[in-house]
């Protein structure tokens, strides 16, 4: 009984102490704050992590994110650490941001304005990356896709969301085109042969700040899981003079990407799309896909003469110094298209024989 009474004694201190460390998050003094988000981004354990959450501190670090740094980033870096727990209070936390209002202010601090100096530049970077990479975070939940395809498309919305101070009929646009230009991304990794960015770890991957929209790919790969999102993406813009296209065909050349954290997101979205049975058609004699998700796929083995004939020459050209794709998750995804398309019919099928697909 009083071991008992000792460890029910000890759980309510613990309690006691997160509820504290919340109340140090909504004080005044900058130094407070930020040394209470220090301490929140201390807490590594799924046990801590949930008490945290259970303390009310997303609602609290959801209102810090739009401070002045270093409180801002900060607390959008501690979100973003209560959010990719693996635990099950990872639930919970995407809950409790959707409930506090995360996707508009989320979408307002991706889309502001880069400033003009070079220190202020790289703190707006750490911003959006950590910005972008919760609304992956938000994504990898049914609710959480619905959310971001509700507010971000609301013409092919799953259902009605009210969305309030961001227009959200442009915003997925306008984050694509973010995510597409490289003008947000440093020059050292645009660097072609820049083997110094390819990032081992997935915590130095997420971190890095040098290509602040680069998880944006995951909000697509999540969001395409929908409908409504795979008919944003595969929906033909027609331009006179010009023959139709779609946006999963701008996200292709990312399959090339030096981002790993690019080219899994990219694979991932285009398995989802191949789920579009109605469009295996196009993919494969319109688009070319299957060239596409060969490219990575394929590595330095020498083929003989009767193996090139029929395979694009993008495949082999390359010889010996061709790499295959080092991200397991991205070959995952590409082999699953494959097999995707594979499943649509036999006319498939056969023009995937065409394409040397099997060499």
């Amino acid at each position: 009984a009083k071991l008992k009474s000792n460890i029910m004694s000890s759980s309510q201190d613990e309690a006691k102490m997160y509820e504290d460390l919340v109340g140090f998050l909504k004080a005044d003094r900058t130094d407070l704050r930020v040394a209470a988000i220090d301490a929140v981004l201390a807490v590594k354990e799924s046990d801590g992590m949930a008490k945290l959450i259970q303390a009310g501190v997303v609602p609290v670090l959801i209102k810090s994110c739009s401070h002045p740094d270093p409180v801002g980033v900060k607390a959008l870096q501690s979100l973003f650490h209560l959010s990719s727990n693996s635990g099950s209070s990872q639930a919970q936390c995407i809950e409790d941001l959707l409930e506090a209002g995360a996707m508009s202010r989320l979408t307002e601090i991706c889309l502001s304005s880069p400033p003009s100096n070079d220190k202020e530049g790289d703190r707006w970077k750490k911003r959006i990356n950590f910005s972008v990479a919760l609304l992956a975070n938000i994504t990898r939940t049914e609710r959480g896709s619905v959310e971001v395809v509700g507010r971000l498309l609301p013409d092919q919305a799953v259902r009605e969301v009210e969305v309030e101070n961001v227009n959200p009929k442009a915003s997925m646009e306008l984050l694509l085109s973010r995510f597409l230009s490289d003008k947000f991304i440093a020059d050292e990794v645009l660097i072609e042969n820049n083997e110094n960015y390819e990032l081992e770890d997935d915590a130095d991957r997420d971190s890095c700040h040098q290509d602040p929209y680069q998880h944006f790919a995951a909000v697509l790969m999540n969001s395409s899981q929908t409908e409504a999102g795979r008919k944003f993406l595969l929906r033909l813009q027609h331009c006179k003079g010009s023959p139709s296209t779609c946006m999963l065909e701008s996200l292709l050349p990312e399959l090339r990407s030096k981002n790993s954290v690019r080219r899994r997101g990219i694979a991932g979205t285009i398995k989802n799309c191949c789920l579009e049975t109605d469009s295996v058609w196009w993919f494969l004699n319109e688009l070319s896909l299957i060239k596409h998700i060969l490219y990575p796929l394929a590595g330095p083995e020498e083929l003989e003469i009767d193996e090139k004939r029929g395979l694009d020459p993008d495949l082999w050209l390359e010889g010996p110094d061709k790499k295959r794709e080092p991200d397991h998750y991205a070959r995952l995804y590409l082999v699953e298209s494959i097999l995707l398309l594979c499943a649509s019919g036999r006319k498939s099928r056969q023009t995937l024989r065409l394409a040397r697909t099997y060499i």
